[in-house]
């Protein structure tokens, strides 16, 4: 519709085939379906990190933002293992997680009776949508969260420091489970989560709001080594922009 905000949609991707295809085939047919939603204009970038070094979900998500925003005016850096059931994807003027039902607990494993429990007041991660000039002023995501964890709350620590308060909507989403990359089967961290906390820890544990060696937009370091667009027959409905971009992360 005329006069609508344009909408980027980032997923991070590696190794999980069925639940991408299972992804497309939802989200397509969301936005072309959903009463409201449907008139949103909008593209996708799927951004799949090759084989080698630990999956850096921060970073991805950067190189996508860096894809799409010339064409947009605000972002949805959406986990491809929540799928829109009851969803409100529209403009927000400040940083708002999306999913709330289906994100109360999730498994650590498939071996496991554990489940990691959200506090869904202070939850921000999953699917979220930013305006893409308050991502900039912040450099968006850090780059060097490598493994499993902390660069949704780095980010909102960002946020928060630079004094940009945040919104909640109360979406319902249908959860595609998995191991849990963060947890051991016994409960226990695993040590990539280990490690990012005490990063985390230590670049924010001074109240000045300075953070040191954080990096983010102005840093990333990447390859692109190649650019498809997608013709699945669950796009057809609506057509729109969805391309899987393959790269190559460099410390």
């Amino acid at each position: 519709m005329i006069g609508m905000k344009r909408l980027t949609i980032v997923v991070p991707y590696r190794d999980r085939p069925s639940q991408l295809k299972e992804f497309i085939g939802m989200v397509g047919a969301y936005f072309a379906r959903d009463k409201v939603d449907r008139h949103i204009p909008y593209q996708v970038f799927i951004i799949e990190q090759e084989a080698g070094l630990q999956f850096n979900i921060g970073a991805l998500r950067n190189i996508g933002f860096e894809l799409g925003h010339g064409e947009s005016d605000y972002t949805c850096f959406h986990d491809v293992d929540y799928l829109p059931i009851w969803a409100d994807y529209s403009w927000s003027d400040v940083p708002t997680c999306l999913v709330w039902y289906g994100a109360e607990t999730r498994p650590i494993s498939k071996q496991s009776k554990l489940r990691v429990r959200h506090d869904l007041e202070h939850f921000y991660g999953g699917v979220t949508l930013t305006p893409n000039a308050l991502f900039v002023a912040v450099d968006g995501y850090a780059n060097d969260y490598w493994g499993w964890g902390y660069e949704d709350l780095d980010l909102k620590t960002r946020f928060q420091r630079a004094g940009i308060p945040f919104g909640h909507r109360k979406g319902t989403f249908r959860p595609l489970d998995h191991g849990n990359r963060g947890f051991l089967d016994d409960g226990q961290p695993t040590e990539e989560a280990v490690a990012n906390r005490r990063r985390f820890d230590e670049r924010w544990s001074s109240q000045s709001g300075m953070r040191r060696g954080a990096g983010g937009l102005t840093t990333m370091n990447y390859e692109i080594l190649r650019r498809d667009r997608l013709s699945d027959p669950a796009l057809a409905e609506r057509p729109a922009r969805w391309e899987l971009v393959k790269v190559r992360l460099k410390q």
